[in-house]
């Protein structure tokens, strides 16, 4: 399962779905899928203005950097577009912990949504973080209420490692996050998996 870095920061993989760097011109469309009620119920209000969205998603964060990218999905019939986002970044300030890398994504054009495309996109960023990056493990931690987001990320190959209280603030309250990962040791077997599907 090779993926491949392009000295243009694009990643492709052998799915139906490859990544490009986020640019400010993709603003408009991710400001419109962090608006979808589906994508508000779990991350929350989307930013108000142009401005804000160019401060939380394109202007670097030196502290810590996120590398943010737009999914493309080759759909069947329709041809490739951009369909969601995805990101991955180092959780911990500490440099010598760079061996984890933090996962999130969305999926925000709602046609994109039950095709596979999340488990495609989180395969090649998993493919991309442990054999291009060389992590060692690999995070995401979605709101325990995301039981459909669980179940893509489990179909991924990650595994439960338990629930982190009150980990986010959403909508006026504290809610609990499941921690769920997958090991670089985990990887081989995973890979055959899903070359075997």
């Amino acid at each position: 399962m090779p993926v491949h870095e392009h000295d243009s920061g694009r990643i492709d993989g052998p799915y139906d779905v490859s990544f490009r760097p986020l640019a400010e011109s993709d603003l408009p469309a991710l400001m419109r899928w962090l608006a979808d009620p589906e994508v508000v119920a779990f991350y929350g209000d989307p930013p108000a203005t142009l401005d804000e969205a160019r401060q939380d998603y394109v202007e670097p964060d030196t502290e810590s950097p996120t590398r943010r990218y737009v999914i493309e999905w080759d759909e069947p019939g329709r041809g490739r577009r951009d369909v969601g986002e995805v990101q991955w970044h180092h959780p911990y300030a500490d440099p010598s912990t760079h061996w984890s890398a933090g996962i999130d994504i969305l999926i925000g054009d709602p046609g994109a949504r039950g095709h596979g495309v999340g488990v495609e996109a989180i395969r090649v960023m998993v493919a991309y973080l442990f054999e291009v990056r060389g992590v060692h493990r690999v995070i995401i931690d979605p709101e325990v209420g995301n039981q459909r987001a669980i179940h893509v990320y489990e179909r991924a190959g990650f595994h439960r490692d338990g629930v982190v209280r009150h980990a986010a603030f959403e909508h006026g309250e504290y809610v609990d996050t499941q921690y769920l990962t997958i090991l670089v040791d985990e990887w081989p077997y995973a890979r055959a998996q899903w070359e075997a599907e």
